[in-house]
Formats: structure tokens, sequence, C-alpha cells
């Protein structure tokens, strides 16, 4: 059985994004949104929670084309944000600095009638190709005109957790994304006295792992520059499926725990 972990890294909490004045803060450096509108929807479509992993101190996000645009002047990495359902399943997003400087124009289209993670990943530099993270010791291509700031969008679906017997517990479904440019994240299992940790995936910037059938609570360990880090993940009763980014906090590995929500 493969095992997952969460790390637990030692961080401070990032101070919550300024938004809408119905903004009710949450754990895990969540920040929710619950966004107003006008006409409310009969027959809502689309849930999505967008998630803030670049290793950027802070962006600003709009939305255009939904029947409830919103912007966030302010929105700090660690954070997320969960909106009410919207009517369309095309969203264009523009992402800028905290000053209004335009970084990226990205259109997503969802699946209908679904919940879904859009997860922003970037240091925004401009030394290479904008879709894709800087990688370990490779030079970008050559390029003749500056690349335009480094930010990335990927969309993940959002499901229930397995239910599970009393015999079978492992129900959970853990996502880990290396979003740190230039650092290679490697996990392993967590070591048991004299048993070595175990291997269990190898993430070069921007790469993926999904570990499937998993116990709600993990000990496990990451190394990352040649540091170890010991890590656990644990769920009571509300076992949920989680998304766990791991980005560059001041130039520092970090990380955050984004629970589903389907």
């Amino acid at each position: 059985m493969i095992l997952l972990i969460s790390l637990l890294l030692a961080q401070s909490s990032p101070t919550p994004a300024p938004v809408p004045t119905d903004v009710a803060p949450s754990e895990h450096h969540q920040t929710r949104h619950a966004l107003a509108s006008a006409t409310p929807s009969a027959t809502p479509e689309v849930r999505i929670t967008v998630v803030n992993a670049t290793s950027v101190p802070a962006i600003a996000l709009n939305t255009k084309g939904t029947n409830r645009p919103f912007a966030y002047p302010y929105f700090p990495q660690g954070t997320w944000t969960g909106n009410d359902p919207i009517m369309t399943n095309s969203v264009d997003y523009l992402a800028l600095t905290t000053n209004g400087a335009l970084l990226a124009r990205h259109t997503q289209k969802f699946p209908p009638v679904s919940s879904q993670i859009l997860l922003l990943t970037g240091d925004l530099s401009i030394s290479g190709p904008a879709d894709s993270l800087p990688q370990i010791g490779l030079p970008p291509p050559p390029s003749l005109k500056p690349w335009p700031p480094n930010i990335q969008f990927h969309t993940y679906p959002c499901s229930k957790s397995t239910n599970a017997s009393p015999e079978n517990k492992d129900i959970c479904r853990y996502r880990v994304v290396n979003g740190m440019p230039s650092k290679l994240l490697i996990l392993r299992a967590f070591a048991d006295g004299n048993k070595p940790g175990r291997q269990l995936a190898l993430l070069a910037p921007g790469n993926t792992a999904l570990f499937i059938k998993q116990p709600p609570n993990l000990r496990w360990e990451a190394e990352i520059d040649g540091q170890i880090y010991p890590v656990v993940m644990e769920q009571e009763d509300d076992q949920r499926n989680c998304l766990i980014p791991f980005f560059l906090r001041n130039g520092v590995p970090s990380f955050i725990r984004v629970f589903e929500n389907p």
C-alpha cells in the first residue's frame, strides 16, 4: 500500500487576504470567500477553489465572464478562496501584481456541474517560459525577447473520499505538487526504528504525485535541499481528500494543505 505525506514544515501563518466583507477565515491557512450575487442561481454548475501557491508574497486576481465576477487586490501566497457556484464553466482570470500590472491572462474551461481546484504556481521570473517552473540546473531556452512573468494555472477535480468499512480505513486521496522553482522534492515513508524511510516519489519542479487509498492519519518525511522534514497528516471524523502544494516563502520551502470540498 502506497502511503502519502502531508508535510509539516516550520512556517508562520500568512496574513489573510483582504477581500469582500463577507469573508470568514478558517484553519490550515485558508481564507474562504462567500461571494455575493445580485441574482441567486437556482441551478448552480461549477464550484471553484482558487489556491495561491506562487513563490512570491502576494498577487492580485480578477475574473471576468461569470455571473459572479470577483476581485482580490491582495491575494497572499499560502491562502485559497472558495466561491459560491457559478453558472458558466468558462472563466477568464487576470493575474496581476499588487500594484495592478498585468502578469497573465488565462481562460479556463471547467467540466460543467463539478467541483474544481485552480492552483496557481510560479515565481514571476522572466528568464524562461511562463508555462513551466524553472528547472534544476537547466538554462532556459534562448528567446529573442524577454519572457512573460512565470506563472502557471493547474486544475484538479474535487471528490468525496471513498466510504470505508471498519476493516478498511484507507479511504483518502492525496495529491502532492512541487511548485518550488529549481527545487527537488523527495517523499519518503517515515523511518520506523531500524527500518529506513522508503522513497515514494521524486518530484522535479512542476511535477505531481497522486496517492490513492490512503489512511486519514499518516507519518512521513520529506527531503528538500538535503533537509529532512517530519510530516504528519491527521484527520478525525470528517475525512477528506487533500491537495498539498509546495512553494517557496521568502526562499524557504513551505506548503499548505487544501482539503477538497466536493
